[in-house]
């Protein structure tokens, strides 16, 4: 062996050993984090892992347990965090009412399966939960994007199990919904990456792919939630369902059955009709690059020579409504859309606006 090669060698161990130290001191790292973060979770009520057969699902209760209705929150996708982030929408009902946050496979506490996370596999998932935690029907669903999907299958084929349904600027279904999506399957890219997840490398990236809580959430909130993201980081469910969600979503629209049960459409990310919804929008956009470090930029605002361009940005957004959001909610059957503009993470950005409209809409179904 020469000299070249055993330099060669001997540097290549170094960085061997330097990698595999690195690794282990994420792993550790991790686990203590975890460990910690487990704690608190567990202490605020967000643990209560229930029995769907083969595996568990994370069902987390708020509020009165025996309130006037019982609102079950579901998940946009890959929102393990929503139990955390949506409560500021949901603190002004919980007196009067019991709240319930029911994870997918995958999410957050709830374990992880190899199964496809299909349209009707999730939602028999969320009736058995639900069942084995003792929560019982009617439920008022509060699903948020494409969760909406998940609550237009649930509706359409229980009806007499929904009270009502309020969506959260749920994903705007239509026959070609998410068109764009390969449908696939979980490849061994996935599990690899799930692999570094579970080790602790997810701490390192969250931020590319959940940003910071908005300036109304606590420190606290923010560990909270991002406790659970990392959960749900490291599962292959969710993976799954981000691939079939094409398929899921154009089978929630073509399936649905129009009925009387109530529904509240709460449209924000189309929900633009004013020059002042433009500007607020933008504002709120700019605030959140600047405190995620973003490497984007918008120019700020004004109105002084933008009027010809808002007025286009005004009429896609109603074009958006005329042809997607209104004959969706006419196909649900009795369904309001009430527009309140901004980001599609609205109970994020206006939680009190969210929460003013769904007490509203609760009380609605009291007549």
């Amino acid at each position: 062996m020469n000299k070249t090669t055993k330099i060669i060698l001997r540097v290549g161990a170094a960085l061997l050993a330097a990698i595999l130290l690195f690794t282990l001191g994420i792993f550790v790292f991790h686990a203590l984090q975890s460990r910690k973060e487990f704690q608190l979770l567990k202490e605020e009520g967000y643990y209560n892992p229930v029995s769907v057969g083969d595996y568990c699902l994370n069902v987390a209760k708020f509020g009165n347990e025996n309130g006037r209705h019982t609102v079950v929150g579901l998940a946009g996708l890959g929102m393990g965090d929503y139990a955390v982030a949506a409560r500021q929408m949901t603190s002004c009902i919980e007196d009067e009412n019991l709240v319930v946050f029911v994870d997918r496979a995958g999410y957050g506490f709830s374990d992880d399966t190899q199964n496809e996370m299909t349209l009707s596999y999730i939602v028999e998932d969320y009736r058995k939960a639900l069942k084995a935690a003792g929560v019982e029907a009617p439920y008022v669903l509060m699903p948020h994007s494409i969760g909406g999907a998940y609550a237009n299958y649930w509706v359409s084929n229980y009806p007499e199990e929904i009270e009502g349904v309020f969506f959260v600027d749920g994903s705007q279904l239509s026959a070609d919904a998410f068109s764009e999506e390969e449908i696939g399957s979980v490849g061994l890219g996935d599990r690899f990456l799930s692999v570094l997840a579970k080790i602790g490398f997810s701490r390192l990236v969250i931020r590319d792919y959940f940003y910071h809580y908005p300036d109304n959430y606590s420190q606290k909130e923010q560990m909270l939630g991002d406790a659970l993201t990392y959960l749900t980081l490291d599962s292959l469910a969710p993976v799954s369902e981000s691939l079939l969600i094409a398929k899921n979503a154009q089978d929630a629209f073509n399936g649905i059955i129009a009925n009387e049960v109530p529904k509240l459409y709460v449209c924000a990310s189309w929900g633009i009709d004013s020059v002042e919804d433009i500007i607020e929008t933008h504002r709120w956009i700019n605030r959140q690059i600047e405190i995620n470090r973003l490497n984007v930029a918008l120019r700020p605002v004004t109105v002084e020579g933008n009027e010809e361009l808002f007025e286009r940005q005004i009429a896609l957004f109603r074009e958006g409504r005329e042809k997607t959001i209104y004959p969706y909610a006419e196909k649900m059957g009795n369904c309001e859309v009430v527009l309140l503009a901004g980001d599609h993470m609205i109970y994020e950005q206006k939680p009190l606006e969210c929460g003013a409209l769904l007490k509203g809409f609760l009380e609605r179904l009291e007549g």
